[in-house]
């Protein structure tokens, strides 16, 4: 899985600013100095993308959201944003140079709002027009113009869609981002066609996250290791069997104590331990939750995953309580059995 960077909007001076020690061919070049070229929206497109997470991985640029959990979305503060937005400006009878695109972002950030201002003239392409507008979720490269009373203007160097260039129809880097349980070989004897109903999934609530631990340890064939207050996983395994390949995989787990849908002040103050988890260098990155896992949690991972992805490839899996019910019972482990 190599990762690409489908550009549809570039500040041009300040992409070329970022990249221009990295030899860049002269169709690039002058593409990005506004010189004629032939094919250059192609160019902008499709080709300066590589040269722009080169220096997003060398640059160890953050998230927005790791940002904030640091205390650090300040001005002048380089970060990426994969997420929601919403794309104003974009229809055809507005003639006023500048867009918009905003949200306001997740739990535990609820109270943050996201402001990214631009004009029409970094547009590589009319396909910018409509992929830009309205409730999108594209990658973000930008830095901050401001942060006050809960508000982060910011000025986008580069908005586009990450791909997956090893494929021959490249696709959205978060598709591939994606692990079912099933693909792993230590749990592919889940039974996808049963699911238990409502009454029945309140034996969940039973379960002890210690019996979850122990089960998922014997299937790794390794001890597990001991709780502490500092630990960035449950389980950490280098035995891991994903198509046939043996990976390393580091583990978050939640057992019944918080028998509800997970949500990421559910995992500590500002949902720091999916933080310390993205720490741990990994193939895999697995959350598991006795119940189900509500979509800011999914997000917040998965933006880190991007993240992860742009300097070494890794999956994510998500194990939610029906999923993990299914694992219990194909290891005879349901307490109907």
């Amino acid at each position: 899985m190599t990762p690409n960077l489908m550009a549809y909007y570039l500040s041009r001076n300040r992409v070329l600013s970022l990249i221009k020690n990295q030899g860049l061919p002269s169709d690039i070049h002058r593409s990005l100095s506004g010189l004629p070229v032939s094919m250059a929206s192609a160019i902008l497109s499709n080709d300066v993308g590589a040269y722009v997470l080169k220096a997003i991985s060398v640059g160890q640029i953050k998230t927005l959201q790791e940002l904030l959990m640091e205390g650090k979305a300040q001005k002048g503060q380089l970060f990426i944003y994969t997420g929601c937005l919403t794309g104003k400006g974009f229809g055809a009878n507005n003639k006023a140079p500048g867009l918009e695109m905003y949200t306001t972002l997740t739990s535990p950030f609820e109270n943050v709002k996201l402001s990214l201002a631009f004009s029409k003239s970094g547009l590589v392409n009319d396909t910018a027009y409509t992929r830009l507008s309205g409730v999108t979720s594209p990658f973000v490269f930008a830095y901050i113009a401001e942060a006050e009373d809960g508000v982060i203007s910011a000025i986008p160097i580069v908005i586009g869609d990450l791909v997956d260039s090893d494929i021959s129809i490249p696709s959205l880097l978060s598709f591939g981002i994606s692990l079912l349980p099933e693909e792993v070989e230590q749990f592919s004897a889940i039974d996808r066609t049963w699911t238990p109903s409502k009454t029945k999934f309140e034996l969940m609530r039973t379960i002890p996250e210690k019996c979850v631990k122990e089960l998922i340890c014997a299937l790794l064939q390794q001890e597990p290791q001991h709780d502490w207050g500092g630990e960035e996983s449950d389980i950490f395994t280098s035995g891991l069997l994903v198509g046939g390949k043996r990976m390393t995989g580091a583990f978050l787990l939640k057992g019944p104590a918080k028998f509800h849908p997970m949500k990421p002040t559910d995992l500590g103050k500002n949902g720091d331990q999916i933080y310390r988890l993205f720490n741990i260098p990994a193939d895999v990155y697995v959350i598991q939750h006795c119940h189900s896992i509500e979509p800011s949690v999914r997000a917040m991972a998965e933006a880190f995953a991007i993240r992860r992805n742009l300097t070494a490839p890794c999956r994510l899996l998500f194990l939610d309580g029906r999923d993990t019910a299914r694992l219990l019972k194909a290891n005879g482990l349901w307490p109907e059995q």
